[in-house]
């Protein structure tokens, strides 16, 4: 029996025993329902909104959705009571722009030996057409340490091109029984996603290359929607305009229908991109500029939206080697290109001036990290509409980074915003997200102690009325964000159950960001649908028809493995591994 098998059937025997008598006189086959699906959270102190708090209060949440939320609301009678009273409930968070759960491409054929200034338009990045609905995978590790950190819905795009694809809101649940990934897509406005990403190889091969294709590419799409027109209206004189991918998959983009996202990495391709969407005429919302002073005049001039990144550098101790322990003072010429300061004459001489040469290079990386911190307070002072995107930050970063861009002078009411409401305006769902409101969908993050403090505790996460608890606050013990370990190979492991030890292998092959593998136990073997590795975490999914996802996370410490077999809903059983020698 494989470990998917084991483990459904001690989880069945688990709920079985936890069940009622009258209970249990159900089919082995019918699913295993919660005992209700309403949910009181009692005595909290609720923050509403970004500035809005009500203390001592109660949520009601049924169905999916928030029934009631005030001081004087009556607890339904079949709702299952969560004594809230040292708890802090907000919106759940809102991730303007990411990419988890969304597989990357794979790379293009670099045997292709057709024209390469004229390559087939998937090697080329000119994808347009696909959909990050159809891409979604909520088995990825990623979605479940987005979740821990306090998230509940997330805006995907697919990872790769220059018109990469359109984007979705999907809540970051998992699927239940006879439920697919197509099932968390919220309804709403999809965006259009641009990046600024050459092709490998092939034309475009340059950033002015790719600025090239994008104007062409939304001028041809216009005369495409314009021949359109014209044969409605005429119904005859002109030919019928034929289905053509590229174009018809730009169609939104030309018609308004979503937000224009164009993702870039720095100041100076958000220039560019400011300045091309101007001349296709298109208001973008930008994302993934670290260090927004140099574009917020022009930002505020256009009413540009930016979604900000969540990731920050790493900080800089003060270099004391120098000048007895004190760094020393540079007084030389400098040149500001965009605000962004350098010294232009740093020479050393000799051996002399090394201390002096490590002490300023020392205070100029930790100027460039404190630009950084301060990004989105200056956004916020600016007035320039703006959400956090999580794109490539580690999850196990973001409160922390939180606390320093709060640090730096963001208001904690500003940096909430740009987690909940602010991001759900911008996509178009605030309908239904952003906010702790009636009638909303019942998407809460519950913490012991303020948001965006170094003592915050992620203690519960609810997506769409489905509570996971996050234990310890969130994280896997012993885990080290800064560890280097290597997790491919073959591994023995051993689960502890109810009913016994198990035993079985698993093994783990690729490289950073690309690893799979496979589960093994009594001869059949399931493939693994996630793996990742964070410093010393390693973390891996896999599908079971039976209970839903499994996910196996832990941490290795040389050749030995250890943490936990975890199944929706029904628990966590303790699981061991070592690793076979080569």
């Amino acid at each position: 029996m494989a470990l998917r098998h084991r483990l459904a059937a001690v989880a069945a025997l688990a709920c079985c025993l936890a069940l009622p008598a009258r209970a249990q006189g159900i089919s082995a086959e019918t699913p295993l329902r919660p005992v209700t699906q309403t949910l009181a959270l009692t005595n909290a102190r609720v923050v509403t909104a970004p500035g809005e708090v009500l203390e001592r209060a109660t949520v009601v949440v049924r169905d999916g959705r928030i029934e009631a939320v005030g001081r004087d609301v009556a607890v339904p009678f079949d709702a299952r009571v969560v004594e809230a009273d040292s708890f802090t409930v907000y919106a759940a968070f809102v991730d303007a722009f990411g990419t988890a759960g969304i597989k990357k491409a794979e790379s293009p054929d670099e045997r292709y030996e057709g024209d390469r200034g004229a390559p087939p338009r998937e090697l080329a990045g000119i994808t347009p057409d696909r959909q990050a609905r159809d891409l979604y995978d909520p088995t990825d590790a990623r979605v479940k340490q987005l979740r821990e950190a306090g998230f509940g819905a997330a805006h995907v795009a697919p990872q790769e091109g220059l018109f990469s694809g359109r984007g979705a809101v999907v809540l970051l649940r998992e699927t239940g029984r006879q439920e697919s990934a197509p099932a968390l897509v919220l309804d709403g406005p999809a965006s259009t996603v641009a990046r600024l990403d050459p092709a490998s190889g092939v034309y475009p091969a340059t950033v002015m290359g790719v600025l090239a294709v994008l104007r062409e590419t939304v001028e041809n799409a216009r005369r495409r929607d314009a021949s359109r027109l014209a044969f409605d209206e005429e119904r005859g004189g002109t030919a019928r305009p034929r289905f053509d991918p590229v174009l018809d998959g730009l169609r939104p983009l030309i018609d308004g229908d979503g937000p224009f996202v164009f993702a870039v990495d720095g100041w100076l391709d958000g220039f560019r991109a400011l300045r091309a969407s101007g001349e296709m005429g298109l208001t973008p919302i930008l994302a993934g500029v670290p260090d927004a002073a140099p574009l917020v005049e022009k930002l505020r001039a256009g009413r540009t939206a930016v979604f900000a990144p969540l990731a920050l550098p790493d900080t800089v101790a003060a270099d004391t080697s120098a000048a007895g322990g004190a760094a020393p003072a540079v007084d030389r010429p400098t040149i500001s290109p965009g605000e962004a300061s350098f010294i232009s004459n740093r020479r050393i001489l000799s051996y002399r001036d090394t201390d002096g040469e490590r002490a300023a290079l020392t205070g100029q990386r930790r100027e460039a990290v404190a630009r950084f911190e301060r990004s989105p307070a200056a956004l916020a002072a600016a007035e320039v509409p703006f959400a956090f995107a999580t794109l490539d930050v580690k999850p196990g970063d973001i409160h922390a980074n939180l606390h320093r861009m709060v640090e730096a002078g963001l208001s904690p009411d500003d940096a909430l915003e740009a987690l909940t409401i602010g991001p759900a305006r911008l996509l178009g769902v605030d309908r239904d997200l952003g906010t702790v409101e009636e009638g909303k969908l019942a998407n809460l993050v519950v913490t012991v102690g303020d948001l965006f403090t170094d003592s915050t505790e992620v203690r519960h996460v609810i997506v769409e009325g489905v509570a996971y608890e996050v234990e310890g606050g969130g994280g896997v013990a012993g885990a080290d964000p800064d560890a280097v370990v290597q997790a491919v190979g073959t591994w023995d492991y051993e689960v502890s159950t109810p009913a016994g030890t198990q035993e079985g292998r698993f093994t783990v092959e690729g490289s950073a960001g690309s690893f799979t593998g496979t589960i093994t136990g009594d001869g059949e073997t399931d493939p693994l649908t996630s793996v990742t590795v964070e410093g010393n975490v390693l973390t891996m999914t896999f599908q079971s028809d039976d209970v839903g996802t499994v996910t196996i996370a832990g941490t290795i410490a040389d050749d030995a493995f250890s943490g936990t077999a975890e199944i929706a809903s029904f628990g966590s059983f303790p699981i061991t591994a070592t690793r076979r020698p080569e």
